[in-house]
């Protein structure tokens, strides 16, 4: 399971402009300690529990709050600094023990390889809409691989990303895990003839078809567009 955090004071005006909520800015970072204690307390010790700081820590401020949440026993924290800030995320790597995750905004093998040689990241993100595709993907996964770093892609999005990750996933020797997002949303559930399903135990099925293996719900496209 992964959860939000990363209420900042220092950082409330990048944040409203980023989600466009003042009030999620303006709340003491020890409500975001206490949220994740709660969902680890329902969560059970055996649970994964990530968060996701969304970029929006300092390094020093990243320490502090890691080692205050290593109770907690986090599978990782995503995205604890800005993405182009590498130094300051292999600082923050080298202070903790939790695992750190990212960049999902970082962009090609050349961004990702500064991440992993700097020792920014111990589990990689690429989101392979940003980052380049399969083929660029592909090179990002093996050069993890070869540093012994597991890949986990960003895929918050729509159905056509979903799947394309879940392959991209599937196919790497270092593939670790597919985030699925729980929110509510129509271009994940309504876009495929076929949606993809969840097991219940958190595993899904790539379809197997030629391509990514999908069929567009022509209506639903005609629903949603936009322009």
């Amino acid at each position: 399971m992964k959860m939000k955090i990363g209420r900042n004071p220092s950082t409330g005006t990048h944040l409203r402009q980023l989600i466009g909520q003042a009030e999620f800015c303006e709340v003491d970072p020890s409500e975001d300690l206490a949220r994740v204690a709660a969902v680890r307390q329902a969560l059970g010790p055996q649970g994964k529990l990530m968060v996701d700081v969304n970029c929006a820590w300092s390094p020093d401020f990243a320490i502090e709050m890691g080692r205050a949440m290593e109770a907690q026993k986090l599978y990782w924290i995503e995205e604890p600094v800005a993405t182009d800030d590498i130094d300051g995320s292999a600082r923050v790597a080298d202070a903790l023990t939790t695992p750190i995750a990212g960049y999902e905004t970082e962009m090609g093998l050349y961004g990702f390889r500064q991440l992993i040689d700097c020792g920014a990241v111990d589990i990689v993100q690429p989101d392979i809409a940003w980052s380049g595709g399969f083929s660029e993907g592909r090179r990002i996964a093996a050069y993890a691989q070869a540093h012994h770093k597991m890949v986990a892609p960003h895929a918050f999005a729509g159905a056509v990303l979903l799947v394309a990750s879940l392959h991209f996933a599937a196919a790497a020797p270092n593939g670790l895990l597919l985030e699925w997002d729980q929110n509510p949303n129509a271009l994940r559930d309504e876009l495929l003839k076929e949606p993809l399903r969840l097991e219940n135990d958190g595993t899904v099925r790539p379809p197997e078809r030629p391509g990514l293996g999908i069929e567009l719900d022509r209506a639903a496209v005609e629903r949603y567009r936009s322009g």
